[in-house]
């Protein structure tokens, strides 16, 4: 190992990453308990986003998010249809009129500190923090920078109509992606300038995700891994045992910082370091996995939604509840808080799974939002 850990070049590291985690993926139980017991403090803050516009719908026709701040203040929002009734016809990516509602509140008093409201021609349409404290709007065929107080800072029309739902982030928040609905135009961008930093081809690879200066994915034709820095050429690397785990959409490796990949299928994790190391592995028990992930700027920790599936596959009559929210810290190895959510079935409006979960940027605080209310925890002080 030591010797591998000397590669002097990124690709020969990232090697090392998929050899060292595929039999992690393979099965691989951890011999201490996988986390600590659910638990049961109060929150700090409760917040009620629907005495500010928000319904909840218990439709798949509403977008809605949530993310901290780099100051650690909240966002949440939404999108609603104009017309209620246009849901019957209404498709992801087709032109309906709409509107996208964001508020922020200060994440210590509950106080609203900011709100927006914005027509759209898309449904689609969202808002995410970005850089140090602007915002960053795509609306399906443009992009629009803010600035904290949600003034137009800069804006660019693009050239094909994007997925904004699928629009990804660097770990440090300063570049973004975007990808055309024909899949045909992917493009990484500096948050600040809009200035273009890398492209790339579907038919090169897929599931892109990305730091500030190198990008990985899964290679065509037989998807496996493989990186790039960013005006150079993808490398593949062979990594049979996660081949799969790349071709399906979502299961692709995460960036956590600079430095670190989360690599998920179903209910097996591994994190590992671009140096080889593994610091975290995890193995769920059956009918679990990991869906909704969020990550801290400041890198140390992120946090998954573990996800209970019932009902048969086979019937094609599966269902999903979410079964609660776990944090991990990258310094202590290991998940560190978790808490039980409210879940409910994609197949029954009313009952529409819906939980949002977002980490601070310096990773001491966990929001959620559910059927509404933003509950804000204290997460455990980091360790020296």
């Amino acid at each position: 190992m030591n010797g591998r850990q000397k590669a002097t070049t990124f690709a020969g590291a990232l090697a090392l990453i998929i050899l060292t985690a595929a039999p992690l993926l393979s099965g691989q139980t951890n011999s201490e308990p996988i986390e600590p017991k659910p638990s049961r403090d109060r929150p700090l803050l409760e917040i009620d986003v629907r005495k500010y516009g928000y319904r909840p719908q218990g439709s798949a026709y509403e977008w809605l998010s949530l993310a901290f701040t780099q100051s650690n203040d909240i966002l949440v929002a939404w999108t609603s249809l104009n017309d209620p009734r246009s849901k019957k016809t209404a498709r992801n990516y087709t032109p309906v009129p709409s509107h996208l509602h964001a508020v922020v509140f200060d994440s210590r008093t509950g106080q609203k500190r900011y709100d927006g409201d914005w027509p759209s021609r898309y449904l689609e349409t969202t808002i995410t923090p970005v850089g140090k404290e602007n915002f960053l709007i795509c609306a399906g065929d443009e992009i629009r920078l803010l600035s904290p107080d949600f003034t137009t800072v800069r804006e660019q029309a693009l050239s094909a109509p994007t997925t904004c739902p699928r629009m990804l982030l660097s770990p440090s928040r300063r570049s973004f992606s975007t990808s055309s609905k024909s899949g045909k135009d992917n493009k990484l961008i500096d948050a600040e300038s809009f200035q273009p930093l890398a492209e790339w081809s579907p038919h090169g690879a897929i599931d892109v995700h990305f730091t500030d200066t190198m990008l990985v994915g899964a290679c065509r034709p037989y998807f496996s891994l493989c990186v790039r820095e960013l005006n150079q050429d993808w490398q593949p690397f062979r990594a049979d045992a996660i081949k799969q785990d790349l071709k399906t959409y979502g299961k692709h490796p995460t960036f956590v910082n600079d430095t670190t990949l989360s690599i998920a299928n179903g209910g097996r994790m591994a994190v590992v370091t671009i140096e080889g190391a593994v610091l975290i592995n995890v193995n769920l028990p059956k009918k679990f996995y990991f869906a909704q992930m969020a990550t801290s700027t400041g890198g140390q920790r992120f946090a998954y939604i573990e996800t209970e599936e019932r009902g048969s596959r086979a019937l094609d009559m599966s269902s999903t509840f979410d079964d609660h929210v776990v944090v991990y810290d990258l310094g202590e190895k290991k998940a560190i808080y978790t808490r039980k959510l409210n879940g409910g079935s994609p197949w029954i409006p009313p009952f529409e799974l819906r939980n949002r979960v977002a980490l601070s940027a310096d990773g001491t605080l966990l929001a959620i939002l559910g059927d509404g209310i933003i509950e804000i925890y204290q997460l455990p002080a980091p360790k020296s």
